[in-house]
């Protein structure tokens, strides 16, 4: 059985006015994860909890296919 696991993303460079924290919002909902997302100083941090699976995928297809 697989532990929930929490982690925390930041993303930097162009982050504002591309819609990205609509995109992490529908890929997090997708993949079943919860947490939350928000602009800051150094960027976007992205705070997830869920399977050690789900999050490799999230993190796989943010780096893959961002807005």
């Amino acid at each position: 059985m697989e532990t929930v696991q929490q982690v925390i993303i930041v993303v930097k460079g162009i982050v504002q006015g591309v819609g990205f924290r609509p995109f992490v919002y529908r890929l997090a909902k997708q993949c079943h994860l919860l947490g939350t997302v928000l602009n800051n100083h150094q960027g976007v941090t992205i705070e997830l909890q869920g399977l050690p699976n789900t999050i490799k995928q999230f993190i796989e297809t943010l780096a893959t296919t961002p807005p």
